[in-house]
């Protein structure tokens, strides 16, 4: 009995001390979070060529909001002046075309974006803020406006023949009825046979305008035909990604991370300007590629071409009501989604009563306890535009496993994030 009971009395021991170690390796992770976190509005950012925000989720406003707020940072401060999101390149210009003065409305802006995620009042909140801005600089001091991705047609198929008609009328007409099939009307479901045809008529396309490069610059300018060129090497790669055997997020990633290096260049050449700031998912601005299989994510191929002068921001939240596809009706709907789990930066970012909070990494390496915690892997939410319910219920469904000071320099955490507010006119 006696034996039993010194058993058991050890055993509580051993368990009180335990536990007690882990409610101060409990209570000092959250020390040194709330000694390191400050709201964003008081949040400082460095220097850098490139600076990234990745949104945990594509249906949040407040992901949104963080883009206006972060870029208003860099452009009243810093004196950033270009701005590229994860949306088509050819609809991109068309933004660039407004936010320098054009017509149309800012909700009208929004929708060129291409995708529907962008099709909302936040998004036409920030293209409005571009323009005022803009209004009231010269010309050589405006903002302006880039998509790095490559899932549509239209809008590059009209900036590159808007091009060809001015240089080359004959070879538009050609063209333009060669590559009828390539269009957004079927950019889902048009069929390979015809999407591999048209992408040998670009690549045709592309060629001659290389032959051709002296007599059309001679017509028009250095600037523009390198333009006509991107709206066309855009087609190409759509065509590419749907008509060829390529895996998709890998080459996909690749390609956006060229087009981010190409608006560089771009705007350093013609503009003098030598920072960009770019905005996408989580999972393509962060720069492991720890969570994506065979994908090299965006991000890791800025992170190789600039190394420290890629700046990734991550987000994170608690718990959001965001908008998606659902995966069984294709209806965009709200989901909600609350972050639980002992080992998850949301949870405990929650603990400190913060709407909303910027932690930067390196000033964590002060606290050797924490930028430990930091530097194991954890789940960072990363929910893209499709989502079903049952995904809520298995947090691998809609997280990638991340290192966060490997795949970030910093993360901003919104404790309750709500959903975008769909443009309905």
């Amino acid at each position: 009995m006696k034996r039993k009971l010194l058993i058991t009395l050890s055993l509580f021991i051993v368990l009180s001390v335990l536990t007690g170690f882990q409610s101060a390796s409990a209570n000092t992770l959250q020390q040194s979070l709330q000694s390191t976190l400050v709201p964003v509005s008081k949040m400082e950012l460095p220097a850098k060529t490139i600076i990234g925000f990745g949104e945990a989720t594509h249906g949040n406003k407040q992901f949104t909001t963080l883009k206006l707020d972060i870029f208003k940072h860099l452009v009243e401060k810093q004196g950033y002046r270009v701005f590229a999101i994860e949306g088509d390149f050819g609809g991109g210009q068309k933004v660039n075309e407004y936010i320098l003065g054009g017509s149309g409305t800012a909700k009208d802006a929004a929708k060129a974006i291409g995708f529907t995620i962008y099709h909302t009042e936040e998004m036409a909140a920030l293209l409005s803020w571009m323009r005022t801005f803009n209004e009231q600089r010269d010309a050589k001091d405006q903002i302006h406006f880039y998509g790095f991705d490559m899932q549509r047609y239209d809008h590059n198929k009209s900036g590159l023949f808007a091009y060809l008609k001015k240089v080359d009328p004959t070879l538009a007409t050609k063209y333009e009825k060669l590559l009828t099939n390539l269009n957004d009307q079927t950019v889902y479901d048009q069929k390979i046979a015809l999407v591999q045809e048209a992408l040998t008529h670009i690549k045709s396309l592309m060629e001659q305008m290389k032959q051709n490069q002296s007599a059309y610059i001679a017509k028009s300018s250095v600037k523009e035909y390198e333009l006509a060129t991107a709206f066309a090497e855009s087609i190409k790669q759509n065509a590419t990604l749907r008509g060829t055997n390529t895996n998709y997020g890998n080459t996909r990633d690749h390609y956006m991370a060229d087009k981010v290096m190409w608006i560089l260049s771009f705007e350093k050449k013609h503009y003098g300007r030598n920072n960009l700031f770019i905005a996408g998912h989580n999972g393509h601005i962060e720069k492991t590629s720890t969570s994506a299989g065979l994908t090299t994510c965006m991000g890791a191929h800025l992170a190789k071409a600039l190394g420290d002068h890629y700046y990734a921001i991550g987000s994170e939240f608690y718990e959001s009501t965001f908008l998606a596809k659902d995966a069984t009706t294709n209806e965009r709907k709200a989901f909600t989604v609350i972050n639980s789990g002992k080992d998850r930066l949301a949870v405990l970012f929650a603990q400190t009563g913060m709407a909303d909070g910027f932690l930067d990494f390196g000033k964590a390496q002060q606290h050797q306890d924490f930028y430990s915690y930091l530097n194991k892997a954890q789940s960072i939410s990363a929910i893209g535009d499709v989502f079903s319910s049952w995904y809520g219920k298995m947090e691998k469904m809609y997280t990638l496993q991340m290192v966060p000071v490997k795949a970030f320099d910093a993360i901003i955490f919104v404790r309750t994030a709500t959903p975008s507010v769909m443009i309905t006119d």
